[in-house]
């Protein structure tokens, strides 16, 4: 079984989507976090997640826990939520300060999960766009690009509003001293082909795994060991869970979970006991 450390290490080891500027946004890195004088504590109290919570709000546990925990961040606020009167405008996820150089950060955190489909065409007249449009989630709902939008025209530029001034300003907090980035995480999976295809714009680290069409997935009978991890635990090293399925039993159950409207990702255990992870989306 895993130690808290090894749980913690692999949170903070998952890969940001790009380095540096990607249209304007600019990256903070897990890597910017000192843990090095937590190498050897294995006995790390990990912060107490309700049951149910989804994937992404368990991110954010765990990256406040990355900063109360690193030995070069304090965490001054988070999750903080800005109101017009009685109307909510957003929230800001983390404001931090940087014990090196003193500064201040307002961070906004993004964790998620995207499959890379090369057919995807776009109207954009940039070639940035036109290839980030190719990135979506699993179940086609969520869009690389759209979120990339919404953070430059809504969720950073909450920081200078009126509201969110005043609110800091009652915390010793001036908003004009403030850096603005966005720790974007992600997993992406990509077509089996593809493997060795140097991707544009974003860290070749952030791929984790493949993706095969439904119907691909049918013709793909091995006779190795197949798990179905829960969303929340998605993040994992794969690894062996209580239940485990032959191929033909995953199948069924994968069909089970398409016509539900909700692609699942797959552990697959080859017989040097080594994994292998990817998503069957329709």
């Amino acid at each position: 079984m895993e130690s808290n450390f090894a749980r913690f290490k692999a949170f903070y080891k998952t890969a940001s989507l790009w380095s540096g500027k990607l249209l304007g946004l600019e990256q903070f890195g897990l890597s910017n976090f000192n843990f090095d004088h937590l190498e050897h504590q294995e006995s790390l109290d990990l912060p107490m997640i309700p049951q149910g919570t989804l994937l992404g709000k368990r991110a954010e546990y765990f990256f406040k826990f990355c900063v109360e925990q690193s030995n070069n961040y304090q965490l001054l606020l988070s999750n903080i939520q800005v109101f017009k009167g009685k109307v909510t405008m957003g929230e800001l996820d983390y404001i931090i300060k940087d014990q090196r150089s003193n500064s201040t950060l307002h961070i906004e955190l993004v964790y998620k999960f995207y499959i890379y489909n090369p057919t995807i065409t776009s109207t954009e007249k940039s070639t940035v766009l036109q290839e980030l449009n190719k990135y979506q989630g699993p179940n086609g709902r969520d869009h690389l690009v759209r979120k990339l939008e919404h953070l430059k025209n809504h969720q950073l530029p909450l920081l200078y509003t009126a509201e969110a001034v005043e609110l800091l300003k009652s915390h010793d907090i001036a908003v004009e001293n403030i850096k603005q980035r966005v720790c974007f995480l992600a997993h992406v999976f990509i077509p089996h082909q593809l493997w060795d295809h140097k991707f544009k714009y974003i860290h070749k680290s952030s791929i984790v795994g493949y993706y095969y069409k439904s119907s691909a997935f049918a013709k793909a009978e091995t006779e190795n060991t197949y798990f179905l991890p829960e969303k929340y635990a998605w993040k994992m090293t794969p690894q062996e869970l209580p239940a485990s399925y032959t191929f033909h039993q995953v199948l069924l159950l994968t069909w089970e979970s398409l016509d539900r409207g909700f692609a699942p990702l797959l552990w697959m255990q080859l017989e040097d006991k080594s994994f292998e992870s990817f998503f069957v989306v329709k």
